[in-house]
């Protein structure tokens, strides 16, 4: 059984100081599946957290759903349904039901939408896990192993860094760490992942929270 938690964290260039990155440094570490995620599927485990920073305060996508349905319902108190009231509890339930995915499911390999990461299953039970760069500018550059390979995503493209981070036997887990700077016309900011994939025989809530064997390291100076 495979198991993939994706952490991503954001923040802008003000707290591009010492002391927010100390605040972010906290919220990288694997974390337990929470009580009633459903563990038992087909495919691969996948859950996502993503995380803002602003200021001292730093807020999962998961709170801040919370704290909007809270507001809803506040909101709803007293007063009468209108069209406008349903469309935002249509928004609501679907966003719901986002969140619930993102706290864990299950995926078919192929299906994995998780930046610079492709996992190939390989013989005796073990998983590859590549690394391609996604148009970010890597800590070094290399080589592009998939470069001959016909019917590869990335065959024929030169000067992107391409390659095996790790090979999971069963019993072994490992972690990957990357970061990027992100630019629009209005303003600036940094994105971080951090990738912690498990392979075991059996899927408990403590799967993650556990030591890593491989870890491999794209982290630049942003």
């Amino acid at each position: 059984m495979l198991a993939v938690l994706f952490i991503k964290m954001k923040w802008w260039k003000e707290n591009r100081t010492s002391f927010g990155a100390a605040l972010r440094r906290e919220y990288y570490k694997p974390i337990r599946i929470e009580d009633g995620v459903n563990l038992s599927g087909n495919g691969v485990f996948v859950m996502k957290c993503h995380y803002d920073q602003h200021g001292e305060t730093i807020c999962s996508d998961w709170e801040v759903s919370d704290r909007l349905d809270k507001k809803l319902y506040k909101k709803s108190l007293g007063k009468a349904f209108t069209a406008s009231d349903e469309r935002e509890h249509k928004l609501a339930a679907r966003r719901k039901k986002a969140i619930q995915k993102s706290k864990g499911a299950f995926y078919e390999i192929e299906n994995i939408d998780i930046p610079c990461i492709m996992i190939h299953n390989e013989p005796d039970n073990c998983y590859r896990i590549q690394w391609y760069d996604w148009g970010l500018t890597p800590k070094r550059r290399g080589g592009n192993e998939d470069f001959y390979k016909k019917g590869a995503k990335l065959m024929g493209q030169p000067n992107t860094l391409n390659e095996t981070a790790f090979i999971l036997e069963e019993g072994k887990a490992g972690v990957l760490r990357y970061n990027t700077r992100c630019v629009s016309f209005e303003e600036h900011w940094y994105e971080c992942y951090y990738v912690y994939v498990v392979h075991e025989k059996v899927l408990t809530q403590d799967i993650f929270v556990r030591t890593y064997d491989y870890d491999y390291n794209q982290l630049v100076y942003l």
